[in-house]
């Protein structure tokens, strides 16, 4: 059976650079060229999300760098059946600011089920899969979307605990990715670390779609999208039309996702535009962050409106919050399950039987939180809309 044992390539570049990688020995010699062409190539970052899958390439990899390749560490696989890290090359790719430039040109191709997109003619990501849920179609990318991965210490600085609060919900929600993306439940198109759904007014995706709109890059990706009166309008032949009201989100809803039914040509670029949006541009990633920790914030004094939640260890409120926003129970289960003698495993068997992986995960990152000490030593301060430190702590 042949192998690729060896090989070579940069051990840094930038993006734009024609990069070369080259296999420089297998398990034998005399391999022909014939028996080389089937090498195939993967690369992933250092996080393990994947950059770049290419079958029968042969032995020689040729590529000019991509955006979605800045600031990070490229492992780069040749292999013949199953790629390994043993035989890799890595090359650190130095951070580039995105430009906004002109309308960013997409094309989307569909392999099976899967779809892929290549943004202005660089390297093709994946976009999702082409899954079923019901009655409805739609795309699917949490088993491995493109691009980083959300770290809590790396946003601590600015958020203090809130960056370490929010981890156990990303986790369970994206598996902490940025650009985990799906289009196939009746929300239509549901995006990022945290998963907003676009199909609540006012709310979610809708408002940190609003924000995005002010990026630089916005014009970019979504040139036919613009706010009008704190609306997000669309830009058609007849005139500014609004896609989305106090009351509905149909317009958006449609925009991303023409067809519930299946998976159209538009709804896999716009997806794909998203995606890329995300993943190579650093101001998108940090305003994600930063609409999660408000908004958590926000919804936490709401429910300490409706919950006793005053004075209640962080790690409770934790629960909570997850609660909620998957939405798995309602406000007078909760009440039950804090007044129980053990709360934490009270509120965390709250819809169980239905979400039992989520919960477990729930349960570990929560508890791998309190032994580093970042969780189990503030409680809820309802007046300061915080956590802080109990009075003889």
């Amino acid at each position: 059976m042949l192998l690729v044992r060896e090989v070579a390539g940069p051990k840094t570049t930038k993006v734009g650079d024609a990069v070369t990688y080259k296999v420089t020995a297998f398990n034998k010699e005399d391999v022909s060229p014939a028996e080389a062409s089937v090498v195939h190539w993967l690369v992933k970052s250092a996080e393990g999300a994947a950059l770049l899958s290419e079958r029968d390439v042969g032995p020689v990899l040729q590529l000019t760098v991509p955006a979605t390749w800045s600031g990070r560490d490229a492992i780069v696989m040749p292999y013949m059946r199953s790629p390994s890290q043993n035989v890799s090359v890595t090359t650190a790719v130095k951070a580039a600011a995105p430009s906004p430039g002109g309308e960013k040109s997409v094309d989307c191709v569909r392999e099976g089920s899967r779809y892929y997109a290549s943004v202005d003619g660089q390297p093709r990501f994946y976009v999702g899969t082409d899954v079923s849920y019901g009655s409805r179609r739609g795309l699917m990318n949490s088993a491995n979307p493109p691009g980083p991965r959300y770290g809590a210490g790396d946003f601590e600085a600015t958020y203090g605990h809130w960056a370490w609060y929010l981890l156990p919900t990303i986790t369970a929600e994206s598996r902490r990715y940025f650009t985990c993306l799906n289009t196939y439940d009746r929300a239509r198109f549901t995006f990022g670390h945290i998963q907003l759904a676009a199909h609540t007014p006012n709310e979610n995706f809708v408002l940190l779609l609003r924000e995005m709109l002010a990026l630089p890059l916005a014009s970019a990706y979504f040139p036919d999208l613009t706010m009008k009166d704190g609306r997000v309008h669309r830009r058609t032949a007849g005139g500014l039309q609004a896609l989305e009201s106090g009351s509905s989100t149909a317009g958006l809803q449609s925009y991303f996702n023409p067809n519930e039914d299946r998976v159209d040509d538009s709804e896999a670029e716009r997806a794909a535009r998203v995606v890329d949006w995300c993943a190579t541009d650093e101001a998108l990633r940090d305003l994600t962050v930063d609409f999660a920790v408000r908004q958590q914030r926000r919804k936490l004094a709401y429910y300490a409106t409706k919950i006793p939640l005053d004075g209640i260890v962080d790690k409770l409120c934790l629960v909570v919050l997850d609660i909620l926003h998957q939405g798995r129970a309602k406000f007078s289960s909760i009440k039950g399950g804090l007044a129980n003698d053990d709360p934490f495993e009270s509120l965390l068997g709250l819809g169980a039987s239905t979400y039992k992986e989520r919960i477990a995960t729930l349960r570990a990152e929560i508890r791998a939180l309190e032994e580093l000490g970042n969780v189990g030593t503030k409680v809820y301060d309802k007046g300061a809309n915080d956590f802080v430190v109990p009075d003889g702590a």
